[in-house]
């Protein structure tokens, strides 16, 4: 079946840990560890999906002919062709393996390490996705987006 066709259980607009606490986050967290690591597998086959997706948008970008256009121009047209190609899907994606896989269980994170390294993959992409989604935040502010970016940052540099 298509990647995009199997139904996926969990969706967030952010981290697991910032926004549940205590029993309720250890009762989240335990869903990823159920069914051999099942919601684990999926994570990592859709991260791979999206990924290769984003790599063929910037595959493109690169390509382009880089006419009459100033840098900002350029810039703000590659950020929107890779979003097309699926980068916001991405984003939220990672936000959610890094969450669970910071979360402090062992078979979460060695799973995930476990199905990248079959694809030829590392934990590197989670990372550099993450840490731009933490520029694409800005520089406001607005204390709940500082509070985020200081968890994904410290989730980050968990890996």
């Amino acid at each position: 079946r298509s990647v995009l066709r199997q139904p996926f259980p969990w969706s967030s607009s952010s981290g697991i840990n910032a926004e549940y606490g205590g029993s309720q986050l250890q009762r989240i967290v335990n869903k990823f560890v159920e069914d051999d690591h099942l919601k684990v597998d999926r994570l990592v086959e859709l991260h791979l999906y999206y990924l290769g997706k984003v790599r063929e948008a910037d595959k493109e970008i690169e390509e382009e002919d880089e006419e009459e256009e100033d840098e900002g121009e350029r810039e703000e047209r590659a950020y929107m062709k890779r979003l097309d190609a699926g980068l916001f899907t991405l984003q939220r994606l990672d936000y959610i393996i890094l969450s669970v896989y910071t979360a402090g269980i062992g078979s979460i994170s060695e799973r995930v390490k476990q199905l990248l390294n079959l694809k030829g993959e590392t934990i590197e992409p989670i990372r550099e996705v993450m840490n731009e989604y933490v520029k694409s935040l800005g520089d406001g502010e607005d204390n709940k987006t500082n509070e985020e970016k200081q968890n994904i940052q410290s989730m980050v540099n968990q890996l």
